[in-house]
């Protein structure tokens, strides 16, 4: 392109060299070049400009003096790894400016051939500055977050065991055995969902729940907590869902009330029965939640979605909003619970 400009000028055509030199100096970003020595024979007009130092003090080794000390020694065992395997190579380091300034650089080079045979690398840099310490900042508020959310999470664990720890001994207190079963679950529950929280909790921030395992155990630890014996959990975990903790965590709450509920009041009188779990996608974007017991279901006087005297199914309603799901409560034969929500 410059041998074409300098001809359509009435200039003589520039050689390959000058027409290197003349597009690196053009370009907007910092250019080197070195030969088969390590040492550098080219730096571009923008490099030039950013150190302030004559070409003649740059070249060869010239450059390294410019480099901060904590990082010439990893900055030239990178060079001289990738040289001596004839590699594509990256890496950053300090800089000194023109006016004294430490500014971060991030570089890249790669293998140089000229008619098919090794001449040295090639090389470009960026001043990335302020996207380090954007992204540095970044990293520690990531950090401080998460001591924060240990913090709170171990106070709110330490709390929730209190609580049921005192729900615990008021039960075995109360007089009235109504009052103390009511303790009891109360303090079940309590403990229940602080599993839930602390599974939940344990997720890596950028990562999703795998719903069926979670449901899984969920299901497993209320009914084993309940201390019901002769009922059998049944588990038709089809496809895989993952969700955001936000949504994963109501979910699993609900399932926990469920089997709970299904486990103290579906089958008195210690009958045995059957409570089954399952997970599917109903179509494309659609989960599916569905949990049923062959109990005696919900009396007839009791309103569907708010049972007098069953805190849990109270709750359920609740935690379906927050997990935008809809929900659907049958209580005609056994209990049938369905919720749907949106999914990838």
């Amino acid at each position: 392109m410059a041998a074409e400009l300098a001809e359509s000028d009435g200039l003589e055509p520039l050689g390959d060299e000058m027409q290197f030199r003349l597009l690196a100096d053009h370009a907007p970003v910092m250019i080197w070049r070195s030969d088969l020595s390590m040492g550098c024979d080219f730096f571009n007009r923008p490099w030039l400009d950013f150190t302030g130092r004559p070409l003649e003090q740059e070249l060869g080794h010239g450059w390294v003096e410019g480099v901060h000390p904590e990082d010439r020694d990893r900055c030239l065992r990178t060079y001289t790894e990738a040289f001596a395997a004839r590699r594509e190579f990256s890496m950053d380091y300090r800089l000194r400016r023109h006016d004294g300034a430490w500014r971060w650089l991030l570089d890249k080079g790669r293998p140089l051939e000229v008619n098919g045979q090794f001449a040295g690398y090639l090389g470009s840099c960026i001043d990335y500055t302020e996207a380090r310490q954007a992204l540095e900042d970044h990293r520690k508020a990531l950090e401080e977050r998460e001591t924060l959310l240990a913090e709170l999470h171990h106070r709110v664990k330490n709390n929730a065991q209190a609580t049921t720890s005192f729900l615990s001994l008021q039960a075995s207190r109360a007089s009235d055995p109504a009052v103390a079963a009511a303790l009891r679950g109360a303090a079940m529950r309590v403990m229940l969902a602080t599993l839930v929280q602390d599974r939940m909790f344990r997720v890596p921030p950028d990562a999703g729940v795998d719903l069926g395992p979670e449901l899984e155990s969920t299901a497993r630890t209320a009914l084993e907590v309940t201390g019901r014996p002769g009922i059998e959990l049944e588990l038709h975990l089809d496809d895989r869902l993952t969700l955001p903790v936000s949504q994963a965590t109501p979910l699993a709450l609900i399932v926990n009330e469920l089997v709970v509920n299904a486990a103290r009041h579906a089958f008195p009188g210690g009958r045995p029965g059957r409570i089954s779990l399952t997970l599917r996608r109903a179509g494309p974007g659609l989960g599916e939640v569905v949990v049923v017991d062959d109990g005696i279901g919900l009396p007839a006087e009791h309103p569907r979605n708010t049972p007098q005297g069953c805190l849990g199914l109270h709750l359920i309603p609740r935690l379906a909003r927050q997990a935008h799901a809809s929900l659907k409560l049958d209580g005609s034969q056994g209990v049938r619970a369905t919720l749907r929500f949106a999914c990838r």
